[in-house]
């Protein structure tokens, strides 16, 4: 669901109308910007106060739901560290039949007491969510992550393995606030 204002060229007493296809440039802004603002029902289970500083590093994907752009990848591994700028850099590997993958992006932490990051591959087009539903809080060492539909799912670990309890926790909780848990896979 995005929320953004949408002005009217009407509203404008001077404004002469276009066609979108003279300017595909505002189309394009409109919908970047509305992945930037967008929200979702998962928001609100989002943990809060994070110390980012210890979320960056290397993190293990456990399990995760599929998704198109994970297609076929095994041993993922996701590595957060803080850019120049202040944001983060988001550097997504793992294997595919053909040898090993990479993908770099930019994730930009849009309220630091929110675990929220708007995350993109194609900064500063596109954004997606990436909230942080639960994390251990005494050593930051397995986080369960969650997308804006309950079709985006991962459990993550700064180990290889995670302990079944943990695992099995996460998994009750995503399920419990409407997360696809049937469709996780390990891999």
């Amino acid at each position: 669901m995005f929320f953004f204002y949408h002005c009217s060229l009407s509203q404008f007493p001077n404004a002469k109308e276009t066609n979108e296809s003279e300017f595909p440039f505002v189309s394009l802004l409109s919908v970047s910007l509305g992945t930037y603002v967008s929200s979702s029902r998962f928001d609100r289970y989002v943990e809060s106060n994070l110390e980012w500083s210890r979320f960056l590093g290397k993190w293990h994907e456990i399990k995760r739901i599929d998704n198109p752009f994970q297609m076929g990848l095994t041993n993922v591994t996701a590595d957060y560290a803080l850019r120049e700028d202040g944001n983060i850099r988001v550097k997504n590997e793992g294997e595919t039949i053909t040898g090993r993958s990479s993908l770099e992006g930019v994730a930009i932490i849009v309220n630091p007491s929110v675990g929220k990051l708007k995350v993109s591959f194609l900064y500063p087009l596109f954004f997606g969510d990436y909230l942080i539903l639960k994390i251990d809080r005494n050593g930051y060492q397995t986080a369960l992550i969650g997308g804006p539909e309950p079709n985006f799912l991962w459990i993550f670990s700064r180990e290889p393995t995670i302990s079944s309890v943990t695992e099995n926790e996460y998994i009750q909780f995503a399920k419990t606030i409407g997360y696809d848990t049937n469709r996780l896979l390990a891999y």
